[in-house]
């Protein structure tokens, strides 16, 4: 049995929090789909972040940086 995910909006990064536009995001390749989720970023470095640990993000006790 999985344990549930915090909440994440469409429009939010889920390492740092910031809402972005999600098809911006697309067309710049900030997109990651996971577990049949797509989540979109705000640059490179929270989607690389994210792509290498994705649980961590996930996790109902992360914090985003914003």
């Amino acid at each position: 049995m999985t344990t549930p995910g915090r909440p994440i909006a469409a429009d939010e990064d889920p390492v740092c929090g910031m809402h972005v536009d999600p098809e911006t995001a697309r067309a710049k390749g900030l997109a990651v789909t996971h577990d049949g989720h797509e989540y979109v970023f705000c640059g490179k470095g929270c989607m690389l972040e994210f792509r290498d640990d994705p649980n961590t993000y996930l996790d109902p006790r992360h914090l985003p940086m914003m």
